[in-house]
């Protein structure tokens, strides 16, 4: 039987509760207004949710990657929006973590934990896309450091951060730089209009001749392609985690309303169909729980990104198919009342739609399975 350590206990308790005070009476407006609430993750890094993967030495709590996930989910049940920054928030901590050095650590990871700084990773261009190999993006060295030259596209944060990780090519191989806000050249094109998480920030950036000292190169030169790899993979089980925040938030609404809702003298619940369907959201958001938290918690067992590969595409494909598949049900059970966003079932599928390119598409993360599989 699977097992929460104390710390992962603690975590979800810890989430729970922030959803539930900070953000519940909060995500409708959040929605309508379209904005980012920038107040909301400086309180994540007060109470230490931001820094749940990170080590203590730099202000996080060590609670490990499973933990992150947890309290990812935990948000996503109430406000995606917030989840969705929580969870790209942790690829970079988990790459300056893994691969950046001890000056690095403390310039960006500190003040990102604490929730005074945001960060973001900048990986997809224009005509990139899932295949980040085909880059334009090019950071070119000299005495000084690096000028770099190109665009992203689709950067979760990109618009709000303070920092961007930013994968481009050095030569004939690729690094991983962060270029801070404020350096010249250094600029976010536009902000997307989603069909999901209206509150959150995607933006597009472009770099033209951004200078940047050397020592913001995360490791070694030309590591830049592996460091990605293995920071998306050590990732996408947080992806996977805002997708079933997302069926489990649908199916909470939806089971409330079919207790409440009287048709023909009693509450619908009694109703078979309305019942069958009950049982099935449940089975699917305990299935996907599973496949979505084992990855993580191999990789807090000492497994490496290269050994969870098949089994982190998998959890960010059943995130994203569990939340669409609950959400879609649980629209049925309250009939019209499901696109009326008062209930947020209509803003909950938009999420649940936004999470099928997501982070890498679901057809890509299953090619990823195949050829492990084959």
């Amino acid at each position: 039987m699977f097992k929460f350590t104390k710390e992962q206990v603690l975590s979800r308790s810890m989430a729970w509760e922030f959803a539930e005070t900070e953000l519940a009476d909060m995500t409708l407006e959040f929605d309508k207004k379209g904005e980012f609430p920038r107040d909301i993750v400086e309180k994540l890094g007060e109470v230490g949710i931001i820094g749940l993967t990170a080590p203590t030495k730099y202000g996080g709590t060590a609670a490990g990657q499973l933990a992150g996930v947890i309290a990812v989910e935990e948000l996503a049940r109430v406000c995606p929006s917030i989840a969705l920054f929580l969870e790209v928030t942790q690829t970079p901590i988990y790459a300056l973590n893994n691969h950046g050095s001890e000056e690095q650590k403390k310039k960006f990871l500190c003040p990102v934990i604490k929730g005074e700084k945001i960060i973001c990773i900048a990986a997809t261009e224009p005509a990139g896309g899932s295949a980040l190999a085909n880059l334009e993006t090019e950071a070119v060295s000299d005495d000084e450091g690096y000028i770099v030259n190109g665009k992203k596209f689709f950067i979760t944060n990109g618009g709000v951060s303070d920092f961007c990780a930013v994968l481009a090519k050095t030569g004939d191989r690729a690094s991983i730089l962060v270029v801070e806000k404020g350096m010249e050249g250094f600029v976010v094109d536009a902000r997307h209009v989603l069909t999901g998480f209206k509150a959150g920030d995607v933006s597009n950036l472009s770099f033209h001749n951004c200078r940047l000292p050397k020592q913001n190169m995360i490791g070694e030169e030309g590591a830049g392609l592996e460091f990605a790899v293995s920071i998306f993979t050590a990732n996408r089980p947080a992806v996977g985690a805002v997708g079933l925040g997302i069926a489990r938030g649908a199916f909470e609404i939806a089971l409330k309303y079919a207790k409440e809702r009287v048709l023909y003298g009693s509450p619908i619940s009694n109703l078979q169909a309305i019942r069958f369907m009950l049982v099935d959201m449940d089975t699917e958001i305990e299935s996907a729980k599973w496949l979505i938290y084992y990855p993580a918690a191999a990789l807090d067992s000492g497994l490496t990104p290269k050994e969870i590969s098949k089994y982190s595409a998998r959890a960010k494909v059943v995130g994203a198919e569990v939340a669409f598949s609950v959400t879609h049900k649980a629209m049925q059970i309250l009939g019209g009342c499901g696109v009326n966003p008062e209930y947020r079932l209509a803003g909950l599928i938009n999420d649940a739609m936004v999470l099928f390119p997501a982070t890498g598409t679901t057809q890509v993360m299953k090619v990823i399975q195949a050829n492990e599989i084959i």
